[in-house]
């Protein structure tokens, strides 16, 4: 059974970065997706007009939304990350949040600045700590969340690979 689980989540991980892919296509932007050793980077993107390289990490969940009473009572689309995603800033670097939606609605896209990601991680799980007041040991998970309504206009920012 837990290869089933694995291949499902590989299957969910790829099927992600093909339609980050086809998102950076349809706007003129070159993606090309690195090998699986390449680290915290799974698809390079070039902005051709500007001679410009981008780097991507695609965080894919098809999970639905669900609610967290610490982080408020709205519903969240949430990805697993871990510890060094809280040192990782680099003006360079994006992370492309992907919410499968039903196999004939189209996936949700949160472009993220690593800087974004790297300080909210650090902050969401600092706070996660105390609000357990030492009933748990620190663990290396880290979780990113963004409510289904986008506050934040994470949503379809494109217009990063554009400056």
């Amino acid at each position: 059974m837990s290869g089933t689980m694995k291949s499902d989540k590989a299957a969910t991980g790829l099927a992600g970065e093909y339609y980050v892919l086809a998102q950076l296509a349809h706007r003129g932007l070159v993606g090309a997706m690195t090998l699986s050793h390449t680290k915290a980077v799974d698809i390079l993107v070039t902005n051709q007009r500007l001679n410009t390289l981008y780097r991507v990490e695609v965080k894919t969940t098809g999970r639905s939304p669900y609610r967290e009473h610490l982080f408020g009572n709205k519903p969240f689309f949430m990805w697993p990350m871990s510890v060094k995603h809280e040192t990782i800033r680099d003006r360079r670097l994006f992370y492309c949040f992907v919410a499968l939606q039903a196999l004939k609605e189209r996936p949700r896209f949160f472009i993220v600045p690593s800087e974004t990601v790297a300080t909210y991680v650090r902050d969401q799980h600092v706070l996660w700590l105390k609000s357990r007041r030492g009933q748990v040991r620190d663990t290396p998970l880290r979780k990113f969340r963004v409510p289904v309504d986008d506050p934040e206009g994470y949503e379809d920012r494109w217009d990063h690979f554009d400056h």
